[in-house]
């Protein structure tokens, strides 16, 4: 177990009547993730992830640790944000890489929060945290807060697309699997040219489709107005809106103001997850709760699942693994909707169903051809192969009657003859 519970302690001081009372700070907080600093009062949730029990986690995940092949080198997820604040093996850092320009310390907790989400260790009272505990992270900063009391500084197109260029150059020395954007910025040339970089290399990239901005607050640098609640911004928002580009979406599950308050809809969405009072790491080094509803933090998990997959089918190319994820979602890939894809990822399903996905990740599927322009009518009857003969006895039936009909009748006159 990596950390120390809080103790309360009485130090007894000398004297009739006097006493001092020493409190070490609470063990269960419900701090939210982005609201954790570095100087924040040490003490974790007490609280289980919610989102883990929703989509079965632990079945998943013993799936994996029963049936996937031993590997030498674990699966790796570059995570491309604020930079990752590792305390005590937190979160297992397998390298970083600084294309911010800026440098300094990690002051802005997004990039710990979807860390966490991927790859975060358990916590003390052996509480599940990371949705791939088994993975490791590869810190790629694009972006700095200098400090809490300055505009939050925003992630740019340029920044983004120098790190996922990093990205592309290493992901085969350093085993990189996976690329999470947890943000949006502005489509580009380069940027396009990053990415089709990145999956060239056999990385899948997932990347938050949107969130909308709290009431009062800023939305980004690079953008004037967030969408309104009815409007696509499937040709706004990037990397999501890349083909190839896996776009998590949030549900509102457990958020009492829903989905719709926090996230954009976006016809691009891949898939989605619930994000709601997920366990995370903050920048205490404890662990906190992922609130409000949240795209960003729905990439981290859904990248978490990602690398599962990988883990358990290593030698699947990108678009298998992909393919396993979309199509055991619980909706379907033939009408996806802007707020869920093709659904809400399903990991054990995505890990045990024989789907046999072929390397560019087809799946064979029974089709039902139907014209659309034949009416509806009744069965046409089956071909009687005896009906002429039947026809033909009838017929002759009825003349052999007439004939026996005639003979009857004529038989007294032929008798009196015969006697006269």
């Amino acid at each position: 177990m990596r950390l120390t519970s809080a103790l309360v302690a009485a130090v007894a001081l000398g004297g009739v009547g006097t006493s001092l009372i020493v409190t070490a700070p609470a063990y269960a907080v419900d701090n939210p993730c982005l609201a954790v600093e570095a100087t924040t009062p040490a003490g974790d949730t007490g609280r289980a992830s919610a989102p883990y029990e929703l989509l079965g986690m632990a079945a998943a995940q013993d799936q994996v640790e029963r049936f996937a092949p031993p590997r030498a080198t674990a699966v790796r997820v570059a995570v491309l944000s604020s930079g990752v604040h590792d305390t005590d093996g937190a979160i297992r850092v397998a390298g970083t890489a600084d294309e911010s320009g800026v440098g300094g310390e990690v002051t802005d907790p997004q990039g710990t929060e979807v860390a966490g989400l991927v790859a975060g260790a358990e916590r003390d009272d052996e509480q599940p945290v990371g949705i791939a505990p088994d993975a490791q992270v590869v810190d790629v900063r694009v972006y700095v807060n200098r400090s809490s009391n300055e505009p939050r500084e925003q992630p740019s197109t340029p920044n983004l697309a120098r790190g996922l260029s990093w990205v592309a150059s290493h992901a085969r020395q350093k085993h990189i699997k996976v690329a999470v954007v947890p943000f949006v910025v502005r489509s580009s040339s380069t940027l396009r040219a990053a990415v089709k970089a990145v999956q060239a290399k056999g990385v899948v990239v997932v990347a938050a489709s949107g969130d909308r901005p709290a009431a009062g607050a800023a939305f980004s640098s690079e953008f004037e107005d967030p969408p309104a609640k009815d409007e696509d911004a499937a040709e706004l928002y990037f990397p999501a809106g890349y083909d190839g580009v896996v776009a998590a979406n949030a549900t509102g599950t457990g958020d009492p103001a829903g989905a719709l308050a926090s996230v954009v809809k976006n016809s691009r969405t891949t898939v989605a997850t619930p994000t709601y009072d997920a366990v995370s790491y903050g920048l205490n080094g404890h662990t906190c709760l992922v609130q409000p509803t949240s795209t960003a933090a729905a990439a981290g998990v859904v990248a978490g699942v990602v690398a599962l997959l990988w883990q358990r089918f290593p030698d699947d190319a990108a678009a298998q693994v992909v393919s396993r994820l979309v199509n055991t979602a619980d909706g379907t890939t033939d009408d996806p909707t802007p707020l869920t894809g093709a659904g809400i990822v399903q990991p054990y399903e995505a890990l045990t169903r024989p789907l046999a996905p072929e390397r560019s990740g087809e799946v064979e599927r029974t089709v039902v051809q139907t014209d659309d322009d034949s009416r509806v009518t009744a069965p046409e009857p089956a071909t009687d192969l005896l009906a002429s003969t039947r026809h033909n006895a009838v017929w002759w039936g009825l003349i052999g009657g007439g004939l026996l009909v005639v003979a009857l009748m004529l038989r007294p006159v032929l008798a009196r003859r015969r006697r006269g």
